[in-house]
């Protein structure tokens, strides 16, 4: 006689007991664990990145927030495992959080925009608004994450009194040069805003005609020479950068080369920075300036690149639009938060 079913389903129950369970992940700490201060001190800087959390939430969204806390306990845990961090204690990645959430909430609000002391080069990037939203929009990326690219790159161009610019510029000068006469050129690989390299730019066709990114009436760069002068173009530093990064993405996430749809996570403003900046530090989750200053100023051009501005030294003051159409804006009705 054949066992019954309830035969059958004991059978297989003891099998699944018998099986080994998979390793369960260990317990991320406590952001208290993670501040070496007394109780006093500790608790203030909880209350602190608590407020900047929830300012966050109320300045953009819940994703923008859980994405700001990553950052910060990755942050605080590259610090205490000895990995590349942004500073050396938590205090100032906590100071330093707290001015951007300020920046942030006043772009939002449309105040003037203090960004003294931050890490940040607005004279490269708000010229270039436009192309950094066209070339983003092409590849369906947040632009906020290629503008903190631009700004990473531009604010370490202009250290050292220019020196690091200056060096750069007769690097690319003298590339070129090379490129046009030899075909090639041992020297100076990346140019322009973002700092594209011209081997990556030409790995782009594919990708770019699949996004419907690349005008079909222009041929596209195949030699050293001909990237290096399309480089030197603004729009397509950029959108060749977002293509590379595009691709990056989509393998990141699980998506398959082909796949077009638009992405919004706010992580990308950590990845995009990161990656482009240092792959294997990215890969392998440090945080340094470029990395946890471009999250932040991922967010920030997100907001700040929706309005017109002008800058006057490290202020942003809003500008209003004049002219036919024009209308008075009610004024916002975001608190005025202060973390």
């Amino acid at each position: 006689m054949p066992p019954g079913p309830w035969l059958v389903l004991l059978a297989a129950g003891l099998l699944y007991l018998a099986l080994p369970l998979p390793p369960t992940l260990p317990p991320s700490p406590s952001l208290r664990d993670l501040l070496p201060y007394p109780k006093a001190q500790r608790e203030a800087w909880v209350s602190l990145h608590l407020g900047l959390k929830a300012s966050l939430h109320l300045l953009l969204d819940e994703k923008a927030a859980r994405a700001y806390d990553r950052l910060l306990r990755l942050e605080l845990r590259n610090q205490r495992s000895g990995k590349r961090s942004a500073y050396p204690e938590p205090k100032g990645a906590l100071l330093a959080a707290k001015r951007w959430v300020e920046a942030i909430g006043q772009a939002r609000r449309g105040q003037k925009v203090d960004l003294e002391g931050l890490p940040t080069a607005p004279h490269h990037v708000l010229p270039h608004a436009q192309e950094i939203r066209a070339a983003a929009y092409a590849l369906g990326i947040p632009y906020g994450v290629l503008a903190a690219i631009v700004d990473n790159e531009q604010y370490g161009g202009d250290k050292a009194l220019g020196l690091s610019r200056g060096v750069r510029q007769a690097a690319d000068g003298l590339a070129q040069g090379l490129a046009e006469v030899q075909g090639h050129a041992p020297l100076s690989r990346t140019l322009g805003l973002a700092q594209m390299s011209w081997e990556d730019a030409l790995k782009q066709q594919d990708r770019l005609r699949l996004f419907g990114a690349w005008d079909p009436a222009q041929p596209f760069p195949r030699t050293e020479t001909e990237a290096r002068k399309a480089l030197e173009n603004p729009y397509l530093n950029l959108l060749f950068t977002a293509s590379r990064l595009r691709g990056y993405f989509n393998a990141l996430l699980g998506l398959p080369p082909w796949d077009t749809r638009p992405l919004e996570d706010p992580w990308l403003y950590y990845l995009g920075p990161a990656w482009h900046n240092y792959p294997l530090r990215a890969q392998n989750l440090e945080t340094w300036e470029d990395s946890f200053h471009g999250f932040f100023k991922g967010l920030f051009y997100q907001v700040a690149l929706e309005g017109r501005w002008h800058l006057a030294g490290q202020t942003l003051i809003p500008l209003k639009a004049w002219g036919p159409g024009a209308k008075e804006t009610p004024p916002s009705s975001l608190p005025a938060l202060t973390p």
